[in-house]
């Protein structure tokens, strides 16, 4: 018996991701690999222990998705048993607790990072990576772990008002999550992702339009590093696109990539802390139900 749903969609997905975390392991080392395994294993044992006695009792290919965006989301240098722990938490309770695979109303990787991020906050603010910059840089070590900082573009900004180059945001020779440093490759995969209709464009637009607004009026400045820097590019294109916890209405996709983009801005000026798009996800995942049920019941009224 098969122990895997067969998911095209997903494993698209997992295509796209995979030249972010070749060149992920090139900046900080395979370590990153090891974390993502880590993360994966929890992941799928996770769902397996719900799974296994329905009917189907299949494994979907999502939970790769999820436990991979988790992994890519978090320091190079997480404890394993932290990675895990956040698998777990992803997998049950930002999915399984909602039925499972197509049920849940959040998407479950930012749960996930969520609940680290705020059970852990030291080792997800604390310590980051300076990452390797010539070849063959990570390829040929476990991890780069003389090279420690505490400054990441987000929180050298918020900080001290300093703005990292465009290039080395571009480029993601950057300390940062695993993943979420090379703007370009994040880039190329939102192209694969939109040619191959795997992920709406509509959503990761509307995200980034709310957000360069935000930025224009919160901070009057240009707003491509703003943009560059942090998770925001990372998660508009894998996270905000997430088909099962994102609105179904044309319309209420634009506000729900507009409300992430404005309150990412918004948090990340008005809060402590320095990043903001994981708890402007959860939020737009709580309210865009009730908003998409307006627009709904008040297209119904004008029909």
């Amino acid at each position: 018996m098969k122990l895997f749903m067969k998911q095209q969609v997903m494993n698209k997905v997992l295509y796209a991701l995979a030249p972010i975390t070749v060149f992920s392991v090139f900046l900080f080392g395979w370590r990153v690999l090891a974390v993502l395994a880590v993360s994966n294993l929890c992941a799928v044992i996770s769902e397996y222990l719900f799974v296994r006695t329905k009917q189907n009792g299949k494994i979907s290919m999502a939970v790769f998705v999820t436990a991979s965006l988790l992994a890519l989301t978090l320091p190079p240098t997480i404890p394993f048993w932290m990675a895990g722990v956040g698998a777990v938490f992803a997998i049950v309770f930002g999915k399984m607790v909602f039925g499972g695979f197509g049920m849940n109303v959040f998407n479950p990787a930012i749960v996930g990072r969520t609940f680290i991020y705020i059970s852990f906050p030291n080792a997800m603010t604390v310590q980051w990576l300076k990452p390797f910059s010539s070849w063959p840089g990570g390829f040929t070590s476990w991890q780069n772990s003389a090279a420690i900082t505490s400054a990441t573009p987000m929180s050298l900004f918020k900080s001290s008002g300093e703005i990292t180059s465009t290039w080395h945001l571009a480029s993601g020779l950057i300390p940062g999550s695993a993943g979420e440093t090379s703007a370009i490759l994040i880039a190329l995969a939102a192209i694969y992702l939109i040619v191959t209709k795997t992920a709406k464009w509509q959503s990761m637009l509307a995200t980034l339009l709310g957000f360069t607004i935000s930025v224009l009026a919160f901070y009057q400045q240009n707003p491509l590093p703003f943009i560059l820097s942090g998770g925001l590019l990372f998660g508009s294109v894998f996270m905000v696109t997430d088909p099962i916890s994102m609105p179904k209405n044309k319309t209420a996709i634009w506000i729900y990539g507009a409300l992430v983009g404005f309150l990412t801005v918004f948090i990340r000026k008005f809060s402590l802390f320095t990043e903001g798009f994981m708890f402007a996800l959860l939020l737009a995942n709580t309210f865009m139900p009730i908003i998409e049920y307006a627009l709904d019941r008040s297209k119904r009224k004008g029909a």
